[in-house]
């Protein structure tokens, strides 16, 4: 695995392979759905007036990672006209504070479900000792500038279904 070069993001993907017991005895290997990696390192302007990292924050570093994992190439974010992903609702869990470090923090992400329009997204904000927050984020496909919704084509469902299956719920 690289390091980064400090004060950068990373991006990684792994998969996990299972193998699965069907009902009459036979065995097959079947590819889990991969967990989106992003890595982050932390800087002090991130820190808050406690001295950790605040809440505002932390919710940037799961856009952060979902974005990458969402639209790598970023074709359908941060565009004012035709395809694009508009953000219907976060539900963050503050689990623990997360202090000042060398060693980047990894935001873990999977898809929990792919809708007509919409997409579900499960993240946790972790490191190797401990996971200090969750998000669940509901994205929704659109057209802008009109912000009305549109379907999922077919490449961005084929992408997303790389991140989705048993993983629901990033624990």
């Amino acid at each position: 695995m690289s390091v980064a070069p400090r004060g950068r993001n990373t991006t990684r993907s792994f998969k996990i392979h299972f193998v699965h017991a069907h009902p009459l005895g036979t065995t097959s290997a079947r590819p889990a759905p991969e967990i989106h990696l992003h890595r982050h390192r932390l800087r002090v302007a991130d820190l808050d007036h406690l001295g950790h990292v605040g809440n505002v924050r932390l919710l940037d570093y799961f856009q952060e990672a979902q974005v990458a994992m969402l639209d790598p190439r970023r074709e359908h974010l941060f565009q004012a006209k035709g395809p694009a992903y508009l953000i219907a609702k976060h539900n963050v869990s503050y689990l623990r504070r997360l202090t000042f470090r060398d060693s980047p923090v990894e935001v873990e992400t999977v898809v929990g479900r792919i809708g007509t329009c919409d997409v579900v997204v499960n993240s946790r904000l972790r490191d190797e000792r401990a996971v200090y927050a969750r998000c669940r984020t509901i994205w929704v496909a659109c057209v802008l500038p009109e912000g009305s919704t549109r379907r999922l084509g077919d490449e961005e469902r084929e992408r997303l279904t790389r991140f989705s299956g048993a993983i629901d719920e990033l624990s």
